[in-house]
């Protein structure tokens, strides 16, 4: 069946409705049901981030380059995981996915590995951080990407979800958002959230030619005042992972001018 620009080479439902996975020659994608995608695998090259937006998030690793400890909220087709897992072979991985059925198709349709660092919770991501023991703290990065059919989980926002996800952080921890302008009322108030739990200190970074936008909050710093010194990290970072670090870079300045948080 031809859908979505490709071809549905494998459906599936759950309780929260269906999955689709699309394949157009070029690229695999995950569907909800729905036209956005919500994952995609090159299928020449599947460790790259094809999605703009999820290369977009890993700007936090210019405020946190060497991460020990990472926390994904909302697994997808597991591209962020199997990025990190490939380049960052000393870190473990927690990674929280509400719906079984997309950690199944994670694995038999995205080359999600069965790997000894990865930990997948098949968890409400608000009852992961509120539950979890000492061990599922000190994230040096917490990704959160959790979206249904319609946007942003209503369940991953909220001032005391940002807070527990604060609690979570380590000291130098960097926490990236996925969020969506298409709805800019409920975008306003997740940013306003997001800035209530981190005292301010948050920035925007808008996907050119999408309507994700990625919020960057850090634990502790002066996050705005920090992008005038990242040059030479997102040079660094760049040649080390063939990810556009100098354009978001400049996309952040030109976004957060104010120097202050």
């Amino acid at each position: 069946m031809y859908k979505y620009g490709g071809i549905v080479i494998h459906e599936t439902r759950d309780a929260l409705g269906t999955l689709e996975v699309v394949e157009d020659g070029y690229q695999r994608s995950l569907h909800f049901g729905s036209e956005p995608k919500q994952s995609s695998m090159e299928l020449n090259d599947p460790l790259r981030l094809a999605l703009s937006y999820t290369r977009a998030m890993l700007s936090a690793l210019l405020f946190q380059p060497a991460p020990r400890h990472v926390l994904l909220l909302g697994l997808g087709g597991g591209s962020l995981a199997k990025f990190l897992l490939h380049h960052f072979p000393g870190c473990r991985i927690d990674a929280v996915e509400y719906r079984e059925s997309v950690y199944a198709v994670a694995r038999s349709h995205f080359h999600l590995p069965d790997d000894p660092r990865l930990y997948v919770h098949i968890a409400d991501a608000a009852d992961f951080l509120r539950q979890a023991d000492a061990t599922h703290s000190g994230y040096d990065l917490i990704l959160l990407d959790a979206f249904t059919a319609d946007g942003v989980a209503q369940a991953t926002s909220g001032l005391s979800f940002f807070e527990a996800c604060r609690t979570r952080l380590a000291a130098d921890g960097v926490l990236a958002a996925n969020l969506w302008s298409a709805d800019s009322i409920k975008l306003d108030d997740i940013i306003s959230d997001l800035g209530d739990a981190f005292d301010g200190r948050l920035l925007r970074l808008p996907v050119d030619g999408k309507a994700n936008v990625i919020a960057l909050t850090t634990r502790q710093g002066k996050p705005r005042r920090d992008l005038r010194r990242l040059d030479a990290e997102a040079r660094a970072l760049q040649q080390r992972l063939g990810i556009e670090f100098t354009v978001f870079l400049n996309r952040l300045r030109k976004n957060n001018r104010y120097w202050g948080l």
